[in-house]
């Protein structure tokens, strides 16, 4: 229930969840570029799902398919013959219609009780629709009949808990980061007001709202795993980052150095707990094939990088700040520890934010990382307190000091 008083507005939070989505930001695509592919350059389309279309002349069914772009994005491939793409949604399936390639065809369907065409897809991707679909059993049941013997099913999807009643520990977390950005990065865009800290969505909120959104979402791993045979899959993180970011997203601007490297450390920040398991992750892009099918991925080349990606700029780390870096005190014996690659990547982001310009990749210089994780170690100090002190031998912005005193709190409270 809402409850007397309670902030949730109905009509506010269709609109926010329509709106204004937490990916909508640059550098959180490059994240989670990075995470799918190894490359903040490429994304996880071309350069990884593209693989696990095997074959030549084949036929495509999209799921999900919105206004379009993910059709028009694959149409061109010269190993794809055709696509058939479906959604529920009447307005979004005219406007795709509208800008259709030759060989793509539209259709609105219902998941929850349409019949797929048997045995006659060489690959079905389902793009953010099975966590809408109630009766999971048949449209996954629809789709395993859809698709021929050696078929692949590739999922991008919200994994996370049902109606996003996510976890006690995740909301903490999500507050205590939210506590440490100033005021102006906190003002939303659809609610026009400063958002103090996040809350559960109320399930009356929610189901008012769309009572389709992730209805069954926690169940959907565990029924592919079922059905089908999984091959690969890329943990995304949006645990903490969806529900964050939502109707902020947008004042993080990527060309100011600051404002950016506030939300690449958040992004670093929630990609190692989901990897340490602190935390689960929430989004998944995964591929899988009938169990009977002996399918692979192709050796498909990678698409060039695009011109942006040759804008690098050297690595910060090496012997910078080295006379104000304290050793551990009092001749305590303090067992050595060691700047995970993670950290490391904080650690860079911080110290490149106060430039008036940053390039848009950081070139990683593996000797560097060396000397600093060398040099951590030597000092005797944790990581976190490492890196406080190496960052602030060069710098004093309040919100990275809050951010990196609230990332060793919550890391070392998770182990």
């Amino acid at each position: 229930m809402t409850g007397q008083g309670s902030r949730w507005n109905v009509a506010e939070f269709t609109h926010s969840l329509a709106n204004v989505h937490w990916m909508a930001s640059t550098a959180v695509l490059m994240h989670l570029n990075e995470r799918t592919t190894g490359d903040p350059a490429r994304n996880w389309l071309t350069s990884w799902a593209h693989r696990y279309f095997a074959g030549e002349g084949l036929r495509v069914l999209v799921l999900g398919c919105g206004e379009g772009w993910l059709e028009r994005g694959i149409a061109g491939w010269p190993f794809i013959a055709s696509i058939d793409a479906v959604d529920n949604a009447a307005d979004a399936v005219e406007r795709a219609r509208a800008q259709a390639p030759a060989n793509v065809q539209y259709d609105i369907v219902d998941l929850n009780t349409a019949s797929l065409q048997r045995g006659a897809y060489d690959v079905v991707v389902a793009h953010s629709i099975l966590h809408h679909i109630e009766n999971l059993e048949h449209a996954l049941g629809e789709i395993e009949r859809a698709m021929k013997p050696d078929a692949t099913l590739i999922v991008n999807e919200y994994a996370g808990p049902n109606r996003f009643q996510f976890r006690d520990d995740v909301l903490a977390i999500m507050n205590g980061i939210m506590a440490c950005l100033p005021e102006r990065l906190r003002r939303g865009e659809v609610e026009q007001r400063t958002h103090e800290r996040r809350e559960r969505p109320p399930l009356d909120v929610m189901i008012a709202a769309d009572p389709t959104e992730a209805v069954r979402a926690e169940e959907l791993v565990p029924m592919i795993e079922e059905r089908f045979e999984v091959l690969d899959r890329k943990m995304l993180g949006g645990t903490i980052l969806m529900h964050l970011l939502y109707d902020i997203v947008q004042n993080f601007r990527f060309d100011d150095p600051r404002e950016r490297a506030y939300l690449e450390m958040i992004c670093a920040f929630e990609g190692a707990l989901v990897d340490s398991g602190a935390i689960p992750s929430d989004y998944v892009i995964l591929v899988a094939r009938r169990r009977s099918s002996r399918v692979t991925a192709a050796p498909r080349p990678l698409p060039p990088r695009s011109e942006a990606a040759k804008d690098v700029e050297g690595d910060p780390l090496g012997f910078g700040g080295a006379a104000r870096v304290p050793r551990a005190g009092g001749g305590r014996h303090r067992r050595p520890s060691t700047l995970q690659p993670w950290m490391l990547r904080i650690l860079r982001v911080a110290l490149v934010a106060r430039r008036e310009r940053r390039a848009n990749l950081i070139r990683e210089s593996r000797l560097k990382a060396w000397i600093e994780t060398t040099r951590c170690r030597a000092s005797g100090l944790a990581p976190f307190e490492w890196i406080g002190a190496r960052w602030s031998a060069h710098d004093d912005d309040p919100v990275i000091a809050a951010l990196l005193e609230t990332f060793g709190r919550v890391w070392q409270s998770r182990r």
